[in-house]
C-alpha cells in the first residue's frame, strides 16, 4: 500500500507538472510553505464554520489598481502585512467567501506574509454553476483552493495542477457531466425533443435542427446551478431523477404538484430557446456553440428562467425529504421519502474514474439517510439516477450500473 501523500508531496508535484510557458514565480520550498499551512488551516473551524478559501501566490504589485470583479480582480491592499500563520487563515476565512475573493500572499525575505485580498466575483465558477459566461483569466500564478478538511488543490489559469485528496496526489477532478453514461441516461428524452422541434420547424423555408449535445447541456446547467444553490445554503438535499416507465414505485411524496404547465416550465423554456436560436440563422443545425456566442436579449432572458427553475428545485430541498422530477425536468413534488421496505443493494461500490470503470467497494453503514435512501432508489429504479448533496457541501451521484449501484463523488467547485 502506497504511504499517504502530504503538502511537500504536493508541492513537488506541483513544480515538476506546472504548464509549460508560464513560469512558476514561487519557489518549492514556498510552495511548500503555503501548502503546510493551508492544510492545517483546513483542519480547523471558525465558529463552527468549516475553513474554506481561496490562497493567491502573486505580489500585490502584479495586479492592477483599476482591476474589477468578473473581469480581473478588485486588490484591496492591507496597511500592513500580516503573518503567514494557520489562524490568520482561519480567521479570514468568513473575510474572502470561496466564491468571490481569494487571500493574497507574497514572499518577504524569503518568506510568506499576507498582504490582504483579492476580490475576483463568482464570475470563474460559470462552468461549475452553468450559464454561457466565458471564464476571465486574470493572472499565470498559483491558487490554491483549501475545499475542505486536508483537500487542497492547486490551479494554473484555472486549471488543476494537482491536488491532495485523502491523502492522495491527484492531477484530475470527476466531473460527472463529462461522462457518456449520464447523458446516456436521457438519450430517450433528448430525441423526443429534437423530434418534436423539427416537426415544428418543417413550415420554415430553412427548417433548422438542433444538436443533441446543445438539447442535453441546457438541462445540465439548469442542474449544476439547482446543485450550487442546494450546497451554498449549507442544509443539504436529494433530488431524485425517474424514468416515466417506472413511475413512483416505492417513492412517496407528501407534496405532489398537478399536471399543469408551470411544474413542467423548463420544458417550456427549453422550446423557445431552440425556436429563438432556429429563427437566428439559415443554417440546418444549431449547437451549443451558437447558444455561447448569442447575444440575443431574449435569450438572455430565456436563460435565466431556466435558472429560476433551478432556484425553485434548490428551494425544495431545504424541507425532509426528496425532490422529485422526471427526465424532461418536470418538478413532480417534493417531501418524498424512498419506502424504508425497499431492500438496500448487497454492496455499493465508489467510482475512480468518469465511466465507473475503476471502482473500489464502499461501506454501506457509513453514510447518512440521504445516501442509503439514495442506494435503495437506484437499486430499484435501475433508469433513474439520485443526487446527494450533503451538508458540508460534497456532492454525489448515484446510478445502477450493469445492477450494480455505483456512486462519483462530483468535483464540484474548482
Amino acid at each position: 500500500m502506497a504511504r499517504p501523500a502530504y503538502p511537500p508531496d504536493l508541492a513537488h508535484y506541483v513544480r515538476t507538472r506546472w504548464p509549460s510557458g508560464h513560469a512558476l514565480t514561487v519557489s518549492e520550498d514556498l510552495l511548500c510553505e503555503a501548502l503546510a499551512v493551508a492544510y492545517q488551516a483546513s483542519l480547523t473551524a471558525e465558529e463552527s464554520r468549516p475553513t474554506r478559501f481561496r490562497l493567491l501566490l502573486t505580489p500585490p504589485e502584479a495586479l492592477p489598481e483599476s482591476g474589477r470583479p468578473n473581469e480581473g480582480v478588485l486588490r484591496l491592499r492591507f496597511a500592513e502585512d500580516r503573518p503567514f500563520t494557520i489562524d490568520e487563515l482561519r480567521s479570514l476565512g468568513p473575510a474572502a467567501p470561496f466564491d468571490a475573493s481569494l487571500i493574497g500572499a507574497h514572499a518577504v525575505d524569503a518568506r510568506l506574509r499576507i498582504w490582504g485580498l483579492a476580490h475576483s466575483g463568482p464570475a470563474w465558477l460559470a462552468p461549475t454553476w452553468g450559464g454561457r459566461g466565458l471564464v476571465p483569466n486574470w493572472t499565470y500564478d498559483p491558487i490554491i483552493h483549501v475545499n475542505g478538511p486536508g483537500r487542497l488543490a492547486v490551479r494554473c489559469a484555472g486549471k488543476l495542477v494537482g491536488g491532495l485528496e485523502r491523502g492522495v496526489l491527484v492531477d484530475a477532478t470527476i466531473d460527472v457531466f463529462d461522462s457518456e453514461w449520464l447523458p446516456g441516461l436521457f438519450a430517450h428524452e433528448r430525441q423526443v425533443v429534437q423530434e418534436e422541434h423539427a416537426a415544428g420547424q418543417a413550415g420554415s423555408q430553412s427548417p433548422t435542427a438542433a444538436a443533441d449535445p446543445l438539447v442535453g447541456r441546457v438541462g445540465q446547467h439548469m442542474l449544476r446551478r439547482a446543485i450550487q444553490l442546494v450546497r451554498g445554503a449549507r442544509h443539504g438535499g436529494l433530488l431524485l431523477i425517474v424514468d416515466a416507465a417506472a413511475g413512483l414505485d416505492n417513492v412517496f411524496l407528501k407534496y405532489r404538484f398537478d399536471n399543469s404547465e408551470p411544474p413542467r416550465r423548463y420544458r417550456t423554456l427549453l422550446f423557445r430557446i431552440l425556436d429563438r436560436l432556429a429563427a437566428g440563422t439559415d443554417r440546418p443545425l444549431v449547437d451549443w456553440a451558437d447558444y455561447a456566442r448569442a447575444t440575443n436579449p431574449e435569450l438572455e432572458k430565456l436563460e435565466q428562467a431556466v435558472f429560476e427553475m433551478s432556484r425553485v428545485m434548490a428551494s425544495l430541498t431545504s424541507i425532509d425529504g426528496a425532490v422529485v422530477l422526471d427526465k424532461r425536468f418536470a418538478i413532480l413534488g417534493f417531501g418524498a421519502e424512498v419506502s424504508g421496505e425497499l431492500p438496500s443493494p448487497l454492496r455499493v461500490w465508489r467510482a475512480s474514474d468518469l465511466e465507473g470503470r475503476v471502482r473500489e467497494p464502499a461501506a454501506l453503514d457509513d453514510v447518512g439517510t440521504r445516501h442509503r435512501a439514495a442506494y435503495r432508489f437506484v437499486h430499484r429504479h435501475p433508469r433513474g439516477l439520485a443526487i446527494v448533496i450533503s451538508q458540508d457541501g460534497g456532492v454525489s451521484f448515484v446510478a445502477n450500473h450493469g445492477d450494480e449501484v455505483v456512486f462519483w463523488e462530483q468535483s464540484f467547485g474548482p
